[in-house]
């Protein structure tokens, strides 16, 4: 089973020679839905004719990754990219040699724990010890970020790894020492508190939010909060694609003065200065978003993220 197994991972689970996390979590969801339907018919699985994803998918997914004590490395448990009709038949054709159909529920249950297993034991290897791989050459300084920040959605680490890329930014950009905090550790937890931090970052009057997820109260009401204090101001970094979501957001909230928030994307606020710092050069830029990335894996990586989350320059 394994070696077989191994050839289908090889042949549908990679793109470019890296495990694709999103169809890895939808194999196992797929699976998963054989222990109530044990239907080696792929199309008997799906959400609707000639659909691309799962029947109950998302729980499925929960199901198997709690199953195995992983966690999901996107919150739909890869049913996005799952592309299951081009890879799904082959997948159940696998469990089928194994002789699932004529087994005992008993041996069903090994055959399925056995494949599944195989798929939770890398998704955890990708989750926990594959570093984030970046391309540098011919490409933007933001698009670079981009690209990082892709990678880290695919793990669900997309506001970690945002966070901590906006720490290494202001202290390259500042030379100086900036709070290591895990992510999201920031945030004031009350007013009554004796030194309450604002938010993630605090730089002369302004506070630093990054918040890469949608629009959402908590974030709303703590910057009406920090704009309590005179002469606040406060810089809230999202994801390139959701600037305009927010600024919305923002100018609609009752309590908050848009003119005093900066609505960016953390991929121009980062981006941008190494550009500059880089004088324009595409030779310095490079050296920049080394020194980035290097004070971000020294600094934040080792300190409160995991291997997973490293980014290596290609």
């Amino acid at each position: 089973m394994k070696m077989r197994l191994q050839d289908f991972l090889d042949a549908h689970m990679k793109r470019g020679g890296h495990f694709i996390p999103a169809r890895l979590q939808a194999a196992l969801a797929l699976l998963e839905k054989l222990r109530d339907d044990p239907s080696l018919k792929v199309g008997d699985h799906l959400a609707s004719k000639g659909s691309a994803g799962l029947q109950s998918h998302e729980t499925y997914g929960k199901r198997a990754h709690e199953r195995f004590g992983i966690e999901p490395m996107n919150k739909n448990h890869g049913r996005r990219s799952s592309s299951l009709q081009d890879w799904g038949q082959e997948l159940l054709d696998q469990i089928e040699a194994q002789g699932f159909e004529t087994a005992s529920q008993g041996e069903r249950d090994v055959i399925l724990h056995t494949a599944q297993e195989a798929l939770a034991s890398t998704l955890k290897r990708i989750s926990e010890q594959e570093p984030l791989e970046v391309r540098v050459r011919e490409r933007t300084a933001e698009a670079i970020l981009g690209d990082v920040l892709k990678q880290a959605d695919e793990k669900n680490k997309a506001g970690d790894v945002a966070q901590y890329l906006v720490g290494a930014k202001l202290m390259l950009r500042f030379d100086r020492e900036m709070p290591i905090l895990p992510a999201n550790k920031g945030d004031r937890k009350s007013r009554r508190d004796a030194d309450p931090r604002q938010g993630d970052f605090e730089v002369g009057n302004a506070v630093v939010e990054v918040a890469v997820g949608l629009p959402d109260e908590k974030h709303l009401d703590q910057v009406a909060q920090i704009l309590d204090s005179p002469g606040a101001e406060v810089w809230l970094l999202t994801r390139a694609d959701r600037v305009e979501t927010w600024r919305k957001a923002v100018d609609s909230a009752r309590e908050v003065d848009g003119a005093r928030v900066v609505v960016s994307s953390v991929e121009a606020f980062i981006g941008q200065n190494i550009t500059e710092l880089g004088e324009f050069s595409t030779v310095h830029r490079t050296g920049k978003l080394k020194a980035l990335f290097d004070l971000y894996n020294e600094r934040w990586v080792k300190a409160v993220g995991h291997p997973g989350i490293r980014i290596v320059v290609k």
